[in-house]
């Protein structure tokens, strides 16, 4: 005697049946949810087909706002992207390379040494005057306030040299020398002591920015910079 077929052997039989196509070929139809329907996989939608296409019309660029020194695009920052002209100072102007900033430092020692310590500090009383050092005066380099866009005053400069750069000094110690490379990641190649009076070095070989002479040469900068590029 044969057992009993049971209840999911007898659904799984009854699910298969025999279907027999145009062609003559037959094909034996898959189990599944409905009776006598083939299983259709489902088709994979590649991640390209749901990007949305935007007209190129329709993408705004910001504008190029012009240097008025050397004619390229500024970009976003306080000096120029190509000349590091400084915006706001007089053409001629730019921003200090980190590379003269550290010669800089070199050469303030060898002054130091030569003069004995009391010459440097009697030069000093009197480059303060134009923001700037012994060895600033000597590589063409000043001072100018950030805030205001004028040459660094006398007091300023005092405050520079004399109480923030000690203090920083102090720092140097803990950090291992460390804070002496502040400037190569700023984009306004700031050191530590400039961030603490507000102020910026420049390369000024011209002396544009003597303090005689910075306001009249800052109006020919402003009266440059707004006219239409190409006049």
């Amino acid at each position: 005697m044969r057992p009993a077929t049971t209840g999911v052997q007898g659904r799984t039989r009854a699910s298969m049946v025999l279907c027999r196509t145009r062609t003559g070929i037959t094909d034996l139809a898959r189990p599944g949810p409905s009776f006598g329907r083939r299983h259709v996989e489902p088709t994979p939608v590649s991640d390209r087909e749901f990007v949305m296409s935007v007209p190129a019309d329709s993408v705004q660029t910001p504008p190029v706002r012009p240097c008025p020194n050397c004619g390229r695009d500024w970009g976003q920052g306080l000096a120029c992207q190509f000349c590091r002209q400084v915006a706001g100072l007089p053409q001629g102007v730019p921003l200090a390379t980190p590379a003269l900033r550290f010669g800089e430092y070199l050469l303030e020692g060898v002054l130091i040494v030569v003069t004995l310590v009391i010459g440097w500090l009697i030069w000093s009383l009197f480059a303060f005057a134009n923001g700037q050092t012994p060895a600033k005066q000597v590589l063409g380099m000043r001072c100018v306030k950030l805030r205001t866009e004028q040459t660094a005053t006398w007091g300023t400069m005092f405050l520079r040299e004399a109480i923030a750069k000690p203090v920083i000094g102090l720092l140097a110690w803990v950090t291992f020398g460390i804070v002496y490379f502040w400037l190569l990641w700023d984009r306004n190649t700031q050191q530590l002591w400039d961030k603490m009076v507000d102020t910026i070095v420049v390369k000024d070989p011209q002396d544009a920015m003597r303090p005689a002479e910075q306001k009249s040469d800052a109006e020919d900068w402003a009266s440059t910079a707004g006219s239409p590029a190409g006049e």
